[in-house]
């Protein structure tokens, strides 16, 4: 029988039976809203784990004492924050009692006197109040600004001693935790505890590992359920004095020299698996692979990674063996911590590596997760597997060519596991990324509208079994169409899947900058470089952006200056974060003044302008490529352009026109409306109905699309998933008829309409 020490919290609903009675519907409803929105993501923020439900109550452990009673603290101020917005007779009180005592641990439950103190001290808490064992106010009075109130030696049901018993007091402590922000090399981690929770059922503390259905959006646009609720928990916190290590890539020993995309997809998933462990830091996999087939010694390597811990090893597969050596290395001292061989048959490769993992987490004293990756969009099939990791070596190759192999290898993965989640979210990734890079098309053999169509069918494929990759694209399309809140949720998902990988950390960037959050936004791009730290194109962008949303143009400016066209693109990424850094350069230098420095990047930005066939470059553009939650920060985008000397619109039209329509008028003459018309460059016919909540559907010519629509200022956007996004301008033409119609003009960058309403 194993025991161990932890800390335990006990928290039920005050007058559960009572409220259920008075209102069963709406009680339900608002325990929901708080058990999502309050309770999931604090007790997964300050790593705390439910261990089982109670119908209207709760347990969950800590591993650490502090954690729990900062836990409680912010759950009773989150619940008061809610409750002074809703009537009294239907306000949500909850009682909270802490213990640190020894427990008998079978499995995932606990039990033993320290789970029945803990129960005990949350029935001796007031509502909406904490009441904590003495051990837990003298581990933490001296670490934590809550006073403790003592009530003196208690006498409850079923333990034999008084229980010393303290009254947290709320009074002057801040309404919600608010961990310190993070410093270059720091790994957050804490989001990931939300990927580990384990439960079953039950009432409004019915946690649950995020496993949500797709809902599409709009067509080919899926959107998982659980992807809309509210976002929460968005500041990062920093892992300072926790475990940090970087996974060397594993050297191949197989005398087959091509077995090396075995040994580079064995790091990067062990990589992936220990960034899951709650308390740990792990480097990403781009960091790790700057040091493949290079001699460096540990001493160096920790010091410009920022790490104390080292994992290298080995692998090695003869036909259907397998053997994988590890070892764990003290970068300060260069001393080994713990080394171990692993044989096994190739089908149970996925067994080798929680071996390895466990070890590792064991060695460094830290509690595993529980659930291996197959719940983050993996497959149980070595053979699936194995041509995934193929494939994978491949992708990162920057020849067409491989590519083009690299998609076949990821296709094949999934004919051989259909619910192969991260393959099929692989393929959409590719396809996203090769729409904007002509070369990459021409070696994968198809057109960019194929690859957008492909693209969405893969993201449609990968939203049944949800991956952090899956994720990552998912924020891309709900911020093209003003949906920030939910992308913000999408991009904590990705992170708590891979804490490792930094491009969840620049999912969640982009879209707080986006969401008017741009501090928060630069924060999560510290934590991008803290795993990975080299700048890149695409960062140089999130840093400028989130500067530029601050009104500091002169830091925008010098952070989008170290932006390099002219090395090349070779993804997605090189190409628009180059094209969309240097339109915001030529904004921040229109409002610091520099007019001949705008001048020179607009004529930086020709070549990139006709690699898209973008028409021109006009505020109308750049709209088009930032969508801001609040128009307030278009708006300073637009004015720095102007200031540039960059017009609004296209063709010399007249932003400032009588005849121009505002926001409002816009939305009364399109929504709950259908219209009719041409396209005015082809004399194609243009047909439009839009509901009133913004979904259209659109056809021109023989082309058929359903939209996203939104107005923001006095501009008229709309998202696809074949066309992605785009805003125009719409005016009175003031010699167009009803019988023509033609008594209205939609401007937008590529092209125009003229149409009438006729419905």
């Amino acid at each position: 029988m194993e025991r161990k020490l932890t800390t335990i919290l006990a928290a039920d609903v005050v007058g559960y039976a009572a409220h259920m009675e008075r209102d069963e519907r709406g009680t339900h409803e608002r325990l929901s809203a708080g058990r999502k929105e309050l309770f999931e993501p604090e007790i997964a923020l300050h790593h705390g784990r439910v261990f089982k439900l109670m119908g209207d109550g709760l347990l969950a452990e800590f591993g650490s004492v502090v954690d729990a009673v900062e836990c409680a603290v912010s759950l009773q101020r989150g619940l008061a924050e809610r409750n002074a917005e809703v009537p009294e007779n239907q306000r949500v009180q909850v009682r909270i009692g802490i213990n640190l005592g020894e427990v008998i641990v079978e499995g995932d439950d606990r039990y033993g006197e320290g789970v029945n103190i803990a129960a005990r001290l949350e029935q001796l808490a007031d509502p909406g109040g904490i009441c904590v064992s003495g051990k837990v106010a003298k581990e933490v009075e001296k670490k934590l600004a809550f006073g403790f109130e003592p009530m003196g030696a208690q006498q409850v049901k079923n333990i034999a001693e008084p229980v010393q018993a303290f009254r947290v007091r709320l009074d002057g402590t801040p309404a919600r935790h608010m961990a310190p922000l993070p410093q270059k090399r720091a790994l957050l981690w804490a989001v990931a505890a939300a990927a580990i929770v384990l439960v079953a059922g039950g009432a409004w503390f019915a946690l649950r590992t995020p496993a949500p259905d797709p809902a599409p959006v709009v067509a080919a646009a899926p959107t998982p359920a659980a992807v809309l609720e509210p976002a929460v928990a968005t500041s990062p916190p920093v892992a300072d004095g926790k475990p940090s290590l970087v996974v060397l890539p594993f050297v191949n020993l197989s005398d087959d020299k091509e077995q090396g995309y075995l040994a580079d997809g064995i790091t990067e998933d062990l990589t992936t698996e220990l960034a899951r462990v709650p308390g740990l830091v792990v480097m990403s996999r781009n960091a790790a692979f700057t040091y493949k087939d290079k001699a460096v010694l540990p001493a160096q390597i920790a010091k410009e990674l920022g790490v104390r811990y080292i994992i290298e090893g080995s692998t090695r597969r003869i036909g259907d063996d397998m053997r994988i050596h590890a070892q764990l290395i003290d970068a300060q001292s260069g001393g080994h911590i713990w080394a171990e061989r692993f044989d096994g048959p190739w089908a149970e490769v996925f067994a080798l590596q929680d071996k390895v993992v466990g070890q590792v987490a064991a060695a460094l004293k830290l509690r595993l997760v529980s659930g291996r990756v197959e719940t983050a969009g993996g497959t149980k099939n070595p053979a699936a597997y194995d041509a995934y990791l193929r494939a994978l070596q491949l992708q990162y190759s920057a020849t067409p060519e491989d590519w083009a192999r690299s998609v076949e290898g990821f296709e094949q993965a999934l004919a051989l596991d259909p619910e192969f989640g991260r393959a099929a979210a692989q393929l959409a990734a590719m396809y996203s990324s090769a729409a904007s890079v002509q070369s990459k098309l021409k070696g994968m053999g198809i057109s960019a509208e194929e690859a957008s169509a492909k693209r969405w069918e893969s993201l449609e494929r990968a939203a049944r079994n949800p991956s952090s990759i899956y994720y990552q694209e998912l924020v891309e399309s709900l911020l093209y169409q003003q949906k920030s809140e939910e992308a913000i949720a999408a991009a904590q998902k990705a992170i708590a899947l891979d804490p490792s990988d930094p491009e969840g950390y620049m999912e969640m960037s982009w879209a707080l900058i986006l969401n008017g959050r741009p501090q928060d936004g630069r924060d999560y791009l510290d934590a991008a470089l803290g795993v990975d730290p080299k700048w890149t194109t695409w960062r140089y962008l999130m840093g400028g952006l989130a500067e530029f949303s601050m009104g500091r143009y002169a830091e925008a400016a010098a952070m989008l200056e170290k932006l390099e066209p002219e090395r090349g693109v070779t993804s997605f990424w090189d190409f628009w974060g180059n094209y969309d850094g240097l339109r915001l350069l030529v904004s921040s230098y229109g409002h610091l003044g520099r007019n001949a420095d705008a001048d020179s990047i607009k004529e930086k930005l020709k070549p990139l302008i006709a690699d898209v066939d973008d028409g021109g470059f006009t505020g109308l553009h750049v709209m088009s490529e930032f969508p801001f939650r609040n128009f307030d920060d278009a708006e300073r985008l637009l004015e720095g352009l102007r200031k540039a000397g960059v017009p609004q619109l296209p063709n010399g039209v007249d932003p400032k026109s009588k005849d121009r329509l505002t926001g409002s008028e816009i939305k009364a003459l399109i929504f709950g409306h259908s219209i009719e018309g041409r396209e005015r460059e082809t004399g194609n016919a243009y047909r439009r109905q839009t509901a009133m909540d913004g979904t259209a559907d659109v056809t021109v010519g023989t082309l058929a699309f359903k939209l996203v629509t939104t107005i923001e200022g006095d501009f008229f956007c709309n998202w696809s998933p074949s066309g992605g996004r785009g805003c125009g301008a719409v005016f009175r033409n003031p010699g167009g008829t009803r019988a023509e119609r033609n008594e209205y003009l939609f401007i937008r960058p590529w092209n125009s309409f003229e149409f009438s309403v006729v419905k």
